[in-house]
């Protein structure tokens, strides 16, 4: 993690101090502050802020992943408080007690790991760790730090914390995947079996377009309150699991490729925050339509030679004015098998649109 760790008295410039060399030599990248009436002698080695704190304060929010505070928590929230934006892009907020007895995730303790922070904190100065998030004080997996560690996108973030009070309040939720990961928690999941609340690992869209998916097990609406029903609602957690293989014409637009991706996806059924990567072949390495693409899914962009293309294994849908044009009969099919690696499959074979091919590889996702 990128660290900044902040002491505003020569108490909390030692345990800032101590905190920075056990960061560092554990891999993280650390960086220890001070207050301006910490004298050079209790400085150890830490930098000084030389502006104001709010300043300083904006300044780590944007570049960091985790602040700890040595001082008053209050001195913590006044100025962390004009910063706050998002639990998913907030970094993680610690505050430790000059006495150094508490260390105390003060926000972001799940997506942000300022509960996590806050252990590791604790374990360097042999303190008392301080965690108040539901989920781990009744000793459960909240949904959220799972999806993060398993590298899934939270798409309905109202029907995430749903899901969790669910849990909390003993509620069984249905779990469901396409992969090969194990249930989020031991207790309080059932897996395939369909619940009020569920939760669904996928790359596609709707559930009734996945073969996998048990609709025999559907249940019939059933009645919350006498005046109300509700049919089962599905928390989807995306993997990025798809690569685009793109082949175009030279100078095609990027709204000419990015609509033939999208269509491609659609009638698919496939989420577009499932896509890891777009491949293609070398000669398209500097095609300004699949660059802004790249650019616009912030997905990197591969490319591939003719040679490296042709030993694909696999059954194409070859063009002979392609190869003649490229060197290979079909740059969409095999760049995306290509880039998918080992025990990849195509989920999407060739569609062809104006200008554009796109077809769709699988990768084998283990989380």
């Amino acid at each position: 993690m990128k660290l900044a760790v902040i002491g505003f008295t020569g108490r909390g410039a030692e345990l800032a101090s101590k905190l920075v060399e056990a960061f560092c030599v554990a891999g993280d990248s650390c960086t220890g502050y001070t207050g301006k009436r910490v004298g050079m002698e209790e400085q150890k080695g830490l930098c000084m802020v030389t502006g104001s704190l709010s300043d300083w304060t904006r300044q780590q929010f944007e570049e960091m992943d985790g602040l700890i505070f040595v001082g008053a928590a209050g001195i913590a929230v006044r100025l962390i408080a004009p910063y706050l934006k998002d639990k998913l892009t907030d970094p993680a907020v610690v505050v430790v007690d000059e006495a150094g007895r508490f260390a105390i995730s003060l926000l972001s303790g799940h997506v942000g790991g300022a509960n996590h922070l806050t252990e590791r904190t604790a374990g360097i100065l042999d303190a008392v760790p301080v965690v108040t998030t539901a989920s781990d004080v009744r000793g459960r997996h909240a949904i959220d730090v799972w999806a993060k560690e398993h590298h899934l996108t939270i798409t309905d973030r109202k029907l995430a914390k749903e899901v969790a009070a669910a849990l909390l309040d003993g509620e069984t939720v249905g779990y469901f995947s396409e992969y090969p990961l194990e249930l989020p928690d031991a207790t309080g999941y059932q897996e395939n079996k369909v619940h009020r609340r569920n939760v669904w690992v996928t790359c596609h869209v709707k559930p009734d377009f996945w073969t996998g998916f048990p609709q025999e097990r559907m249940p019939a609406v059933s009645k919350v309150t006498d005046d109300d029903q509700c049919e089962p609602q599905f928390l989807r957690l995306v993997p990025k699991s798809l690569i685009l293989g793109i082949g175009c014409r030279k100078q095609t637009p990027g709204e000419a490729i990015e609509f033939a991706v999208q269509e491609a996806l659609r009638q698919a059924n496939l989420d577009v925050q499932a896509v890891a990567a777009i491949a293609s072949i070398d000669l398209k390495k500097e095609e300004t339509g699949l660059l802004q693409l790249s650019e616009k899914l912030a997905v990197p962009f591969m490319t591939y030679t003719s040679s490296e293309l042709e030993v694909v294994q696999g059954e194409f849908s070859e063009s002979g004015f392609v190869r003649q044009v490229t060197g290979v009969g079909n740059v969409c099919e095999r760049s995306a098998l290509l880039c998918a690696g080992k025990d990849a499959r195509l989920l999407v074979k060739k569609q062809v649109y104006p200008g554009v091919t796109v077809a769709v590889a699988e990768t084998a996702f283990y989380g």
